[in-house]
């Protein structure tokens, strides 16, 4: 009992930890402002597209948008505060999932026991999981479905049953949260085929295939009939195809030498992958091995694709999966004489959280000058924000309003490089042209002259004369 007690305050603090540095760096980032567009859009009757009559893709995560648009049906609560709150939760049950799911790996006859929180340190102290916890993008539910897929794979290991059809279908939604998930989704899913062989028939395999590939199958069908393109806008604005390694590795080598992660990353290896993973290989049954090599080899692959197209303009945001797949094997391991070496973790942990920069107001994040902004209010972007400048009909570059006409049956258009927050507060009415490609279909296809941050290489030229004598159409 006394054990018990140990390890629930041991797991507890870390999850606490994250809790409240998540919650007092709460904000709302530009581009969730993108998804809650379409949100609206969508519960407005005009479909999930960014403007009236225009279907593009502009967010990368339908999974997202669905639910932030249930969400905003079903509770009184504004969407911005849906996406913040939906976005914190989630990523703390996703870190709660690896630590039932690392249990369940190290559970023997004689239970656990008192744990180290190998793993869990690592997640829950790594800074940029407490600022993109609340950015209202994915990434929350990114962790969670991973935490998700890791408990159910752990209990199909130990029940020693066919793979559950709410497996597999749950297996098969990584790529509707964000298409680089679909690295996941692949590896999990032959973890299945290769732990089920000699257990189950072909045709239950089949079946097992068929339900984790009919979702994002079918909506890649939908996308490619509604939108008229295999991949979202973001992606050819971004051109994810082309190969990026220079960037790619100068984004992992910040993500990694700012808080010190690769000292704690080659403990965890050294000090709880070769133990757990030694021991499970002698088991009878090693489909539990193959599920902890899966997310281990997962993370890794997730990063080295993160690396290829170049990372992201959001400082080490792309590889929170990959390091949240990593650590979830080993989210807690037994405290015994082998996995000693784990115990480095926490010197670490109080070392980056006391002494290490805090990312509060750092050239990583962009936060405005008030503190932990959320609404459009708190970014200057209310009513008498809007009053300002936007007097209605019209079409304006960024505030200023040009001698232009806007198109024929719309009341304003708006050309802007950052869309998120201005085209939210605009409303579902005004047509805003992103002259960075990311909500545009035109601009994206801009041939790529000079590289630089992902999503920001391909701005529309300035109008030359703003007061130009003969109206053009916006």
């Amino acid at each position: 009992m006394r054990h018990r007690v140990v390890s629930w305050v041991i797991v507890t603090l870390p999850i606490l930890v994250l809790a409240e540095r998540g919650w007092s760096r709460r904000h709302m980032s530009d581009d969730g402002y993108i998804h809650l567009r379409v949100v609206k859009q969508l519960l407005a009757g005009h479909g999930p597209v960014f403007n009236v009559g225009e279907r593009v893709e502009a967010s990368t995560s339908p999974l997202w948008v669905f639910i932030l648009a249930v969400a905003d049906v079903v509770t009184p609560v504004r969407l911005e505060w849906i996406a913040v709150l939906l976005g914190l939760g989630l990523t703390l049950a996703g870190v709660t999932a690896a630590v039932v799911g690392a249990r369940g790996l190290n559970r023997t006859r004689q239970g656990v026991g008192v744990v180290v929180p190998a793993g869990l340190l690592l997640l829950a102290i790594y800074p940029p999981n407490w600022v993109y916890a609340t950015s209202g993008l994915e990434g929350g539910l990114a962790l969670g479905w991973l935490g998700l897929c890791f408990v159910l794979l752990v209990r199909w290991t130990r029940r020693g049953q066919r793979p559950p059809a709410a497996l597999a279908v749950a297996i098969g939604l990584g790529p509707l949260i964000r298409p680089d998930l679909g690295v996941f989704t692949l590896l999990f899913l032959l973890t299945l085929i290769v732990g089920s062989c000699g257990r189950t028939s072909t045709r239950e395999q089949v079946r097992t295939v068929a339900l984790a590939l009919a979702a994002p199958l079918l909506y890649e069908l939908f996308r490619l009939g509604y939108y008229g393109s295999p991949v979202p806008n973001p992606a050819i604005a971004k051109e994810a195809a082309r190969a990026r390694w220079d960037s790619g590795w100068g984004y992992l080598h910040r993500a990694l030498n700012d808080y010190w992660i690769c000292f704690p990353l080659i403990v965890i290896a050294f000090g709880a992958y070769v133990p757990l993973l030694r021991r499970l290989t002698r088991q009878t049954d090693r489909r539990a091995a193959l599920v902890a090599a899966a997310f281990g080899f997962g993370g890794i692959v997730h990063a080295l694709y993160v690396v290829r197209v170049g990372g992201d303009f959001m400082h080490a945001r792309l590889l929170l999966p990959s390091l949240f797949a990593v650590a979830a094997p080993v989210a807690v391991v037994p405290l015994d004489r082998r996995y000693l070496l784990a115990l480095l973790v926490v010197p670490w942990a109080l070392v980056a959280l006391f002494f290490l920069p805090s990312p509060t107001d750092t050239r990583h994040f962009f936060f405005t000058a008030k503190p932990r902004p959320v609404t459009v209010e708190d970014f200057n972007w209310g009513r008498k924000g809007l009053a300002s400048f936007y007097k209605g009909h019209g079409v304006y570059y960024n505030t200023t309003l040009l001698s232009a006409r806007p198109a024929a049956g719309r009341d304003g258009a708006v050309v802007s490089y950052g869309i998120g927050i201005s085209s939210y507060a605009l409303g579902t009415d005004v047509y805003v042209l992103d002259a960075l490609g990311l909500a545009d279909p035109f601009t994206a296809r801009l041939q790529l002259r000079v590289r630089g941050y992902p999503g920001h290489e391909k701005p529309l030229p300035a109008p030359s004369d703003a007061g130009a004598s003969t109206p053009r159409r916006g």
